[in-house]
């Protein structure tokens, strides 16, 4: 496969090791490989090579910062597959969060560690048993599965954040997942809020979920509304 290829299927980017340096000089000669507009991506030209099909929204970031985390192993040869955990995880996959002290976390196989990226902001969370059910790729990115990866964002939210908080785990519920799930997902933060009505804390996700009830009532799922139309 050809580097024209392989940015192709990189979201416009190349790793150094990916072109040789005939390659690059042929990339340059021609425009492909170029100067990305932003001060914060040509920061990291040490690390990645900027194509002509390079993109620069949000979601585009979050791609170049996975790859650009094992800087010297491109995508293929990452076995078993790093990904982006927590809130990261989450808002690559739509969801809308409170931006919390979260760090940003990958999970990384041992066989990876010796090649991370330490520069770029990432904690690393070693797993000896990483497996394709423990993600989904979303917008190309490996990212770690939603409930799992609302029970660590759960674990850095404030008494601030609560409004951002019923509404993700809304949100999830609109996506399919059931109460209980929702319930184990957003345990951590189970002290963090009290109700108005008892004065208490909860102490488990099904009692914070009551208390999400108190302030707010989810809208019903599509299905939902399908089965119950109005006038029904």
């Amino acid at each position: 496969m050809g580097y024209r290829e392989i940015a192709a299927q990189q979201q416009g980017l190349l790793l150094h090791n990916q072109v040789t340096e005939e390659e690059y000089n042929e990339a340059v000669a021609a425009g492909f490989i170029g100067i990305p507009p932003y001060e914060q991506d040509q920061e990291l030209m040490k690390y990645v090579h900027y194509t002509e099909l390079a993109e620069y929204g949000y979601i585009d970031a979050y791609y170049r910062d996975w790859l650009i985390a094992f800087p010297t192993i491109p995508p293929e040869k990452r076995h078993p597959t790093p990904y982006i955990a927590g809130m990261r995880a989450l808002r690559i996959q739509r969801f809308s969060t409170s931006w919390t002290m979260e760090p940003s976390s990958v999970i990384a196989p041992p066989e990876l560690m010796p090649y991370t990226n330490k520069d770029i902001g990432f904690t690393y969370i070693v797993d000896e048993h990483i497996t394709p059910d423990n993600w989904v790729l979303a917008n190309d990115i490996p990212v770690e599965k939603v409930i799992p990866a609302m029970r660590k964002h759960y674990k850095y939210v404030t008494i601030e954040d609560f409004d951002d908080a019923v509404f993700t785990a809304f949100s999830a519920y609109h996506r399919g997942y059931s109460w209980d799930e929702i319930a184990w997902a957003i345990e951590p933060a189970a002290g963090v809020w009290y109700s108005d009505k008892t004065g208490k804390r909860p102490t488990n996700g099904k009692e914070l979920l009551e208390l999400f009830f108190e302030e707010h009532t989810p809208a019903p799922r599509r299905i939902e509304q399908e089965a119950n139309p109005p006038g029904m």
